[in-house]
């Protein structure tokens, strides 16, 4: 009898202990997922943040549909078109002195897609985008040497004067550079395609 009272006793205990640990137990699965959702949305952001000469700057995607675009980022703030070209500025904060990102596009006449306007061109003048070696808006001409074969394709003036534009056409990529030798503009295009390469978007 007493065998059969320890045994019930040491059941219950058993079985207090089981359910004690099971809330501790989903906590902790919860807290794990929850790192790796926030793990992936930190990833998410670096990649969002990427210049990738000759193909992209952030989810903005040479090539692609520049409707596409336009879900992404909303209404533009400014476009204009003409003969099958177009150009298209998005301001941060939707102000004019914010953070531009402008889309070149063009639609190919007489080809089977020609309804569709393809993005050509991408510019960006925001800090927060860098290329895989760090460079971006900020950046002085000397350091984006080190990793770009840069030669000077067009210069255009702001109100702090004259810019410089510097191309690596075998990369896809330009810089314009102002007088202080910063960069103040990133561009990104199609390998060797000088007629979009030397394009002023300004």
């Amino acid at each position: 009898m007493k065998n059969r009272m320890k045994n019930s006793v040491l059941l219950l205990c058993c079985a207090a202990l089981f359910a004690c640990k099971q809330p501790g137990q989903k906590q902790n699965s919860a807290d794990n997922t929850a790192n790796a959702a926030d793990t992936a949305k930190a990833k998410t952001a670096v990649t969002n943040k990427l210049i990738t000469p000759g193909r992209s700057i952030g989810d903005i995607v040479l090539s692609e549909d520049v409707a596409n675009v336009s879900q992404l980022l909303g209404r533009p703030d400014s476009s204009d078109a003409a003969m099958g070209s177009s150009l298209m500025v998005w301001y941060a904060g939707h102000k004019a002195d914010g953070y531009r990102t402008s889309v070149f596009a063009h639609r190919k006449m007489g080809d089977k897609d020609e309804i569709i306007s393809r993005v050509k061109k991408i510019l960006i003048n925001s800090p927060e985008y860098k290329t895989a070696e760090g460079l971006g808006v900020g950046s002085t001409v000397d350091e984006i040497k080190k990793s770009y074969n840069l030669k000077p394709t067009s210069d255009y003036k702001n109100k702090d004067g004259k810019v410089q534009v510097y191309t690596d056409l075998d990369k896809g990529i330009s810089f314009e550079i102002d007088a202080a030798g910063k960069c103040v503009g990133v561009v990104v295009h199609q390998l060797h395609d000088t007629s979009v390469a030397y394009l002023n978007m300004h």
